[in-house]
């Protein structure tokens, strides 16, 4: 009985040590894979995000899951009948098209579960989003970058904690990107520096649309080196970046990158009516300009974009207290010139847009339509007003989209206290899109008490028929 306890004792002991190296080896296992993450699967700090888990997808996901599996039924049916189905089977375009429906997180998951899928992915997806990531979102970029190489678009908005080995990551692996959202609404607009300009200048010469909104650690020097090198660029925010927003660094733009459509300089407050000039001489297809506190421009500015700019839909003149009825005029003068302009375009409304983006405002302005605006109080798809309704923004956004349009369908006024109401309503006359009513409230006029009697013809119309109403009433 004893040597049989002894024994007994024993196989606990080996049982015990056993266990012991198997929880040591298993801590040794992930220990190397975070600090050695293998290239065709995820590093642990991904698994240890403090993200929620994600939810369920929903039913209408699920089906359209369940029938693209049926569609390519036969692929696994041949499988079976040969005996050697397995998952790693799954076509390429079944598994880009099923990945396609899922969230942004299962996409990169689904990256490192084999070299195939991996591969699969790497050629398939152009599309990718880390706004969900938390604190791990710079290792994170780093460790998948090269994974995704024929990336098209990256969002990286509101992503706190992103640095510039990120960014370099991305310019260094992405070389065909044409859209990235690096827009920072707090502490990590300070984290991007000029490092991630010239990286994108290097790597990224195919950029179109780049949203640096927030970015207050990038510079003068480094807008300049990107301007030089991405010479593709049409749409770019600056909105808060009043160490890179000057009047040089407006002039670099100008001159390298000529087909400029839209430009947000929100608070640069640096910005004169040099570096505005020369973006109006050397970039003619400008359509939104957002100037909003601006205070150093003046009448100069909007005269130029009135004169060069004949496709100017957009314009933002937030608390810029120097321009006076001079602007004003000077737009409805140069509603001649977009006239001649739009000859041999196709026929457009008398708002200035086409039919076919009326048709579909009218579709849509019962509907909700979100925007992807900046965290900046300025944006080219709505007022700043905080009165402005979804079906205005929607409105607005489906005007702008028409890219054969002529004449001013959004204009800000707001705190432009030097203008009077005449100058302000010929403007509105000159231009039927804009408007003051609720419905598509695309003038913003709030903070301006001279300009109280500004109506477009809707609210007009409106009063003169209730005033007609009311008169048959009385009678």
């Amino acid at each position: 009985m004893r040597r049989a306890g002894f024994a007994s004792s024993n196989s606990r002991g080996d049982m015990d040590m056993d266990a012991q190296h198997t929880t040591t080896a298993e801590m040794n296992e992930k220990q190397k894979s975070r600090l050695y993450p293998a290239s065709g699967g995820l590093s642990q700090f991904f698994r240890d995000t403090e993200d929620e888990e994600m939810e369920s997808p929903p039913q209408f996901m699920r089906d359209k899951w369940k029938k693209l599996v049926l569609k390519h039924s036969a692929v696994f049916e041949a499988h079976e009948l040969v005996g050697d189905s397995k998952w790693q089977d799954i076509p390429m375009e079944l598994l880009v098209r099923i990945l396609a429906l899922v969230d942004h997180r299962t996409v990169l998951v689904a990256s490192g579960v084999c070299t195939g899928w991996r591969d699969a992915l790497s050629l398939g997806i152009l599309e990718l989003s880390f706004s969900w990531c938390g604190k791990s979102v710079s290792m994170l970029v780093q460790s998948v970058a090269y994974k995704f190489y024929r990336l098209q678009s990256c969002n990286l908005r509101r992503c706190t904690l992103l640095n510039d080995q990120a960014v370099q990551a991305i310019a260094r692996h992405c070389h065909d990107l044409s859209s990235l959202d690096l827009s920072n609404g707090r502490s990590s607009g300070t984290r991007l520096t000029d490092l991630s300009l010239v990286a994108l200048a290097n790597g990224c010469k195919l950029l179109q649309k780049l949203d640096l909104s927030g970015c207050i650690g990038i510079t003068e020097a480094g807008l300049v080196q990107l301007a030089e090198s991405c010479r593709q660029l049409k749409h770019l925010n600056l909105c808060g970046c009043d160490n890179a927003g000057s009047d040089n660094a407006l002039k670099a733009l100008a001159q390298n990158c000529v087909g400029l459509q839209i430009l947000n300089a929100g608070w640069c407050d640096r910005i004169t009516d040099e570096g505005i000039s020369a973006m109006a001489i050397w970039c003619p297809d400008l359509r939104g300009v957002d100037l909003c506190g601006c205070h150093l421009i003046s009448d100069v500015s909007v005269i130029a974009l009135a004169e060069k700019c004949h496709r100017l839909r957009y314009l933002g003149l937030h608390c810029c207290r120097n321009i006076t009825d001079l602007s004003m005029y000077s737009l409805v003068n140069s509603r001649k010139y977009r006239a001649q302009g739009s000859s041999g375009k196709k026929k457009l409304s008398p708002s200035g847009s086409s039919a076919t983006a009326r048709s579909t405002v009218t579709r849509s302005s019962t509907g909700s339509c979100s925007t992807s605006g900046s965290s900046s109080n300025s944006s080219f798809q709505s007022s700043n007003d905080s009165s402005t309704t979804t079906s205005t923004k929607s409105y607005v956004q489906c005007i702008l989209s028409d890219q054969d349009g002529y004449g001013l369908v959004s204009l800000n006024l707001s705190g432009c206290t030097a203008l009077s109401g005449q100058a302000v309503q010929a403007v509105c006359d000159a231009f039927p899109a804009l408007h003051t009513c609720p419905e598509r409230h695309s003038l913003n006029v709030s903070g301006c008490t001279n300009l109280t009697s500004v109506h477009c013809s809707c609210v007009v119309d409106r009063g003169n028929r209730s005033a007609i109403a009311s008169r048959l009433q009385q009678q």
